[in-house]
């Protein structure tokens, strides 16, 4: 059969095109949809792992509205949007969620309102909304938590905190972000990460290599391509300048000679010919005393060594020996000054004789000596007299005026080293005669020494040190002259050291140094030795009291007085006046030890009564001191080494002494003393010189002994409950921050005809608060206000472990009136950031104590740390961000004093009861990934015994031990008051106490860890539930370490931050 090829219909055909069309079509959906999904899992979207949010919040600070913000094409939109993002990218970049966050896109700007105070001041700031995308899915709050701690550190834009939403983004078809960057954490650092490398690293200019964001711009290539040290990359916001590689040249802070900007960092590396060294000029220097500091360094990148620090008035010359250097200049946020103008210079020294070498005068700088980083501090160049009196020179040698410059010892108390080296002095076959003059004036001096370092082969050391010349004692108001025959056949190195003891009339000075030819001649006669003082007869230790002082015998005083009290003191007099009456207590004469002979005084007598003042130091014209009840209590506690002439007080009584006359019918009684109008008071406007009469306006009214509280604001003599139309979030955080909380929250609750009379609150467009009085809300709801202390107690950094991993420890400090240096017994090494609420109090330059950071103004320490510390604040600075002590002054740390110091009226030095202070940073602290604040315990909250909680600090390793560098931390167990009154029955453990530690001892606190935080962990967050406060020895079986309960002191917090500049 014969096969025809058969021919398709019309129809055939049609079908046949119809069907390759479909398939076509279906084909391009299948494309399409999936570019679809993938796009939406690049976002965030459906289907994907991400999370996609929508945010909003309001720009204080560093942006003004305009109209072009609304012009998304115009360049101010666009240069406000990149920085807008740029910020939150770092918020997401520092912490928790660095690895989840994408990028985000602003979508609009808007004008926006934001309550600034209760003083009814409002501003216009920039309200801006934008999108967040998340690669990994999300949980809506935690996101929010992170941007609002995240944004809390100041910058070129700042945030209130408070307007800061974010929420679950409903429709998911945005645009693609415009920009997306990652931090850095290298000064004056502005780049991108393309999201592949690990947190804190970023990408090299090849984009092949990451590298930590530390090392760039340090002076060492890291990247293969060198793009780390790029000069445009790395140039400082200062002079716009980097690697300076001339044999000469200059650099200087940022507006020179105008004042420089606050939060810089700068750094330079300077790079001249190799073997020379770098001499460097300060025409002008002119900083923040101790705050904004030069550092210079030997050396570039890792391995660089500290040279010299300069802070404050400075001028003269800086030398380092070294043909690189790395110099780094860091302000803060507050109080800016001129800054300075250096050059420098390539110089060789290798030439140099040994006589130039070590002669100095100090009129230019320290020349060629050069200081011990190791050491307890570093000598001082001062043209200045010294401080205290009765020690160190008023004038230098050279010169004989203060117009000349020596070098002295700084202030301090204790058992300090402070050495002084020299270069290497050539070999030399001839003798030479190294002259010095040195003073040595004080009643505690101890020695000063010179020694020679010789290279030799050894096992055990390859140094041969020799002293060869040693002077002890007080050798009067006298610059005395000091020689010394040196043989330098080998390499040889000079080292002066100063070494003080206990008390503070310990200062030695040195001036003049030189090196001459040939032995040294014949000397002048030997400088004298001052007698010490004959000591005053033993007295008894409770003076022989304790006493009960009557008018008219109202005189007492130091036991000896006029002449040197006794030591080891414990004195204690009772002032008795007629019942109903009160006690004036005047001071005649006041000179004792400072900080460590105390006089406290407190009203009433026995174990309630309540703390006055607590007193120290000479020559200070006291205010007089007024009781309420008809007793007073004088204690008088010295050390072991008398000082001073002590005190001489008397005392009257009568009824009402001290306190304002009462005020006239319609009149209210300031708190400082003067009466104003009725009509004057809760007018928002203050009329007391002290502005008490606008202190105590907003009222929350608890509602049948429930958790709500009903809002009131006063008016005049009238409180007002405020009604729920028009209030706003602002409006919430305003009023709890006036009441002393640093936030909250409201609920609209039903209103009540009990709840008359009512009012509206309206913002006015000038700020001021409009409140309109009513019979009724229209809404018939008012406002109900809780207030906390959020957000708090969350760690910004992810650490590689949980606090609860870590092994049993436990309580027990030996008992210090001090907080001396330490660690925790029994601990472990602590992570950067693992406990960013943590302080380290310095008094006089060393840490002495802990404390926690409750907001950016205020710490909570412990009483007996800042007992007797309390008047001469300058002393005192608060080290926060901190990880190990050598680390003091460098990033991620921040450096501030202390202004105001409130021990609470409770606190009993003998009993150890209430054991809690408060003290106040200035300026305030920027909060950053390293610096949080940390969750203030409910005044009812309680943790059941056994539960595991946590310590920290830098105390003693082992009781009497050595010290901690690194900050250490440990869990130890709740224990029930009584088992703790039990194994310490030498104590009254009293309500306000908790104890905690292990039966068997061997994890506690020391001395050292005074004052830092007893922290419980709720569902992630930290609480403070303890200070730490006393114990006995440190990690003893059966012995555990006593802490002030935070939640007894809650009420008391909140209300010394409402009256005591607090926040608002």
């Amino acid at each position: 059969m014969r096969c025809e090829k058969q021919r398709w219909t019309s129809m055939e055909v049609l079908l046949s095109v119809l069907v390759l069309t479909l398939l076509m079509v279906s084909a391009s959906l299948v494309v399409i949809t999936w570019l679809a999904l993938r796009d939406q899992q690049d976002h965030g979207g459906p289907g994907g792992v991400g999370s996609v949010f929508n945010g909003r919040m309001v720009i204080t600070r560093g942006a003004v509205f305009t109209e072009e913000l609304l012009n998304r094409g115009s360049m101010e939109f666009k240069s406000l949007a990149f920085d807008t993002e740029y910020l939150i990218s770092e918020a997401y970049g520092r912490g928790f969620l660095n690895n989840d966050f994408k990028d985000s896109q602003v979508l609009h700007f808007s004008n926006g309102s934001v309550v600034v105070n209760f003083d009814l001041h409002f501003s216009q700031n920039v309200e801006v909304n934008f999108d967040l995308h998340f690669s990994q899915n999300v949980e809506v709050k935690r996101a929010e938590q992170q941007l609002v701690a995240g944004l809390q550190s100041t910058g070129g834009l700042v945030v209130d905190p408070h307007s800061i939403q974010v929420t679950v983004k409903e429709d998911l078809g945005t645009t693609q972000p415009t920009s997306s960057t990652k931090p850095t954490s290298s000064p004056h650092l502005s780049t991108t990460n393309p999201g592949r490398c690990p947190p804190h690293h970023m990408a090299c200019g090849e984009d092949t290599q990451c590298v930590p964001t530390s090392r760039f711009c340090d002076g060492v290539n890291d990247c293969l391509d060198g793009w780390d040290e790029n000069a445009t990359l790395c140039a400082t916001k200062c002079d716009g300048q980097f690697l300076l590689a001339g044999p000469t040249g200059s650099f200087h802070s940022e507006n020179f000679p105008l004042p420089y900007n606050s939060g810089t960092i700068c750094r330079w590396v300077i790079r001249i010919q190799k073997g020379l060294a770098i001499k460097v000029i300060f025409p002008s220097f002119d900083t923040e005393q101790d705050i904004d500091r030069l550092s210079l360094y030997e050396g570039t990148g890792q391995g660089r060594a500290w040279a010299s620090e300069l802070s404050g008035i400075f001028s003269g010359t800086v030398w380092l020996v070294s043909d690189n250097a790395t110099v780094e200049f860091a302000t803060d946020d507050y109080n800016n000054f001129k800054g300075f103008y250096a050059t420098y210079s390539a110089e060789n020294i290798t030439k140099l004789s040994n006589e130039e070498r070590l002669t100095c005068s100090f009129e230019e700088g320290l020349c060629l000596w050069r200081q011990e980083p190791e050491d307890d501090g570093d000598w001082i160049r001062t043209n200045a007299p010294t401080f205290p009196p009765l020690t160190g020179p008023s004038f230098d040698h050279t010169f004989g005026n203060q117009s000349g410059f020596y070098i002295v010892t700084p202030l301090s108390p204790g058992q300090w080293d402070f050495r002084l080296r020299s270069l290497q002095l050539t070999p030399s076959n001839e003798p030479v005669c190294l002259k010095f003059w040195y003073h040595m004036y004080g009643e505690n001096v101890h020695r000063l020494s010179v020694s020679v370092e010789k290279p030799i082969m050894s096992a055990v050391t390859n140094t041969l040190v020799t002293v060869v010349f040693q002077k002890e004692g007080n050798y009067g108001d006298n610059w005395n002259l000091g020689q010394v025959t040196l043989n330098s056949t080998a390499l040889t190195t000079v080292l002066f050291e100063a070494q003080k003891r206990g008390g503070m009339m310990n200062d030695i000075a040195l001036d003049d140094i030189s090196l001459t030819s040939g032995p040294c001649g014949d000397g002048p006669p030997e400088p004298t030795v001052v007698p010490i003082p004959s000591a005053p007869p033993p007295m008894p230790r409770d003076c022989g009291g304790p006493f009960d002082v009557w008018e008219p015998n109202s005189t007492f005083s130091s036991p000896n007085y006029p002449h040197s009290y006794g030591e080891n003191a414990s004195c204690l007099w009772t002032l008795h006046a007629k019942e109903g009456w009160n006690i004036q207590l005047h001071f005649l004469d006041f000179e004792v030890e400072s900080t460590y002979d105390i006089v406290e005084v407190r009203d009433g007598a026995g174990p309630l009564s309540v703390l006055l003042g607590v007193f120290t130091g000479s020559n200070t014209p006291f205010p007089d001191i007024f009781s309420t009840a008809n007793q007073v209590t004088v204690m008088f506690f010295t050390d072991d080494s008398s000082f001073g002439r002590g005190f001489r007080a008397n005392f009257t009584s009568g009824i009402a002494l001290g306190r304002p006359k009462p005020c006239a019918v319609g009149l209210y009684l300031c708190k400082s003393g003067e009466c104003i109008s009725n009509v004057s008071v809760c007018n928002g406007k203050p009329d007391c010189a002290d502005s008490s009469d606008e202190a105590d306006c907003v009222h929350l009214v608890s509602e049948n002994s429930t958790s709500v509280s009903r809002l009131q604001l006063q008016v005049q003599t009238t409180r007002y409950t405020t009604c729920g139309q028009n209030w706003t979030r602002n409006l919430s955080q305003s009023m709890c921050r006036y009441l002393g909380y640093r936030s909250g929250r409201s609920v609209l609750i039903p209103a009540e005809d009990k709840f008359v009379p009512f009012t509206t609150v309206t913002v006015e467009a000038d700020g001021r608060l409009e409140l309109t009085p009513s019979e009724k809300c229209v809404d018939e709801k008012v406002v109900s206000l809780e207030c906390d202390n959020e957000p708090c107690g969350v760690r910004m950094m992810s650490v590689s472990q949980e606090m609860s991993d870590s092994g049993p420890t436990e309580p027990g400090m030996e008992e210090s009136e001090e907080g001396g240096t330490g660690r925790v017994v029994g601990g472990t090494d602590t992570l950067m950031g693992e406990w960013p609420w943590m302080v380290s109090l310095h008094w006089r330059g060393r840490h002495v104590c802990g404390a926690t950071l409750i907001d950016n103004e205020w710490l909570v320490t412990a009483a007996h740390c800042v007992y007797g510390k309390n008047i001469h604040l300058s002393n005192w600075k608060a080290i926060l961000g901190l990880h190990s002590q050598d680390s003091v002054g460098t990033p991620p740390s921040q450096i501030r004093n202390v202004d105001q110091i409130i021990m609470n009226e409770h606190y009993n030095k003998r009993t150890k009861d209430a054991d809690i202070a408060m003290m106040h940073l200035q300026p305030n602290v920027s909060f950053t990934d390293f610096i949080q604040p940390i969750c203030l315990p409910r005044s009812e909250q309680q943790f059941v015994v056994g539960r595991l909680c946590f310590i920290a600090g830098w105390g003693w390793e082992k009781e009497q031990g050595s010290v901690a560098n690194v900050l250490q931390q440990a869990e130890v167990p709740l224990v029930s008051r009584s088992q703790c009154q039990k194994l310490l029955p030498e104590y009254n453990i009293t309500a306000r106490m908790v104890c905690a530690g292990y039966t068997d001892g061997g994890i506690d606190s020391c001395q050292g860890d005074s004052g830092g935080p007893l922290v419980c962990e709720e569902e992630g967050t930290a609480i403070q539930m303890g200070v730490i406060s006393f114990g006995v020895g440190c990690g003893r079986p059966q012995r555990p370490g006593v802490y002030a309960l935070l939640p007894q002191f809650t009420d008391w917090v909140v209300q010394t931050r409402r009256y005591n500049n607090g926040l608002k």
